[in-house]
């Protein structure tokens, strides 16, 4: 896959949404082992019931009623993987601000290890490593 160039020679960290379908099917680029697929959950920490769930979702961020831009200048709430994205790609562009001589490796390593872990302990279907965190 022409994603694991960019990862593994040109320093890019890539995120996608899982996919909104409920099942454990594999949705492409998300499910690309160079590729981090996010997975989403509802505001108490919970996967959501259209989420993707498979040994590819690595990480889970928030994705339900997520405050949206709209065309026509205007907002509007929106939940999906789609949503759950940009947190994870925003926690991730914060800590590489912070550390900018870590590698795109080390960022996702540090995204990982720094996950609040959710439903079963350690790597699941279901939330990856868990629910991305800022704080950690």
């Amino acid at each position: 896959d022409q994603f694991s160039g960019h990862y593994g020679n040109d320093g890019v960290l890539i995120m996608a949404a899982a996919g909104n379908e409920g099942t454990s099917d594999y949705n492409y680029p998300a499910s690309y082992a160079s590729v981090m697929s996010v997975a989403a959950v509802n505001n108490h920490g919970v996967s959501t019931n259209f989420s993707q769930y498979n040994d590819q979702v690595e990480i889970a961020g928030p994705g339900v009623l997520v405050n949206s831009t709209w065309p026509g200048n205007k907002y509007a709430l929106m939940s999906g993987t789609s949503a759950a994205t940009p947190h994870v790609a925003g926690v991730a562009a914060l800590v590489w601000s912070h550390f900018p001589q870590c590698s795109n490796k080390q960022i996702r390593e540090a995204l990982i290890l720094s996950a609040e872990d959710l439903g079963a302990s350690g790597c699941d279907n279901e939330y990856g490593w868990g629910l991305v965190d800022a704080k950690a």
